[in-house]
């Protein structure tokens, strides 16, 4: 089941494939030959607001589906089948999803990272993947250099620690916490991974055309 929901949560990351994707290939080695004195202050503001995120496709791509594979598996089971139960586990999942939310902006404030994926779009399918898993766990400061993504480590483990206190109590567990933080980023390397190979998926359906 861990699988099916890292696939979901991939699913809702990746809803917004074409806006989040910052510009890659040439025009981006461009951008990045130019100066230093050049590299705008403060990192771009085409990051969704908080406000807006909450309320938005990603949010019901990311809580439903998930949800209903919960439903399905019974998990957890101390919440049961019925409607009451699958109300239990959508607002979990919500939850979880404005907690991680504001976990990660509240970590953009304060160390500021820019941590939409850019495309590596070139080289062997093992060189994209690893771009990908990498860049996962890395974002861009405003002088355009690599720091670990923090924000995203926040809210992958953190919503997870939070959504502790309102599970079942054989959840409540450092272990626990690991196993679905783990799992939260896992959704986010595979978004990443869709990300990079969709516009090369997507021309392959143009040219049969």
């Amino acid at each position: 089941m861990l699988s099916l929901l890292i696939y979901f949560g991939a699913i809702g990351r990746a809803q917004d494939i074409t806006t989040a994707n910052p510009v890659s290939g040439p025009a981006a080695e461009t951008s990045a030959a130019q100066p230093a004195a050049e590299v705008p202050a403060t990192l771009p503001t085409r990051q969704k607001p908080f406000y807006k995120k909450v309320f938005s496709l990603q949010a019901l791509y990311s809580t439903v589906p998930s949800a209903i594979v919960q439903q399905w598996h019974d998990w957890p089971d101390e919440w049961g089948t019925r409607r009451i139960g699958f109300e239990k586990r959508v607002a979990s999942l919500y939850g979880q999803f404005v907690i991680g939310s504001i976990l990660e902006d509240g970590v953009k404030a304060v160390h500021a990272e820019d941590t939409r994926y850019t495309r590596l779009s070139h080289g062997n399918f093992f060189q994209r993947t690893g771009h990908a898993v990498v860049h996962t766990f890395l974002a861009t400061n405003p002088r355009g250099r690599l720091t670990p993504a923090y924000s995203l480590l926040a809210n992958s483990y953190g919503s997870w620690a939070i959504a502790t206190l309102w599970s079942p109590r054989e959840y409540r567990t450092p272990a626990s916490i690991a196993e679905w933080g783990t799992a939260g980023m896992g959704a986010t390397v595979s978004t990443n991974v869709i990300r990079e190979f969709w516009p090369d998926i997507k021309g392959l359906f143009h040219r049969s055309k």
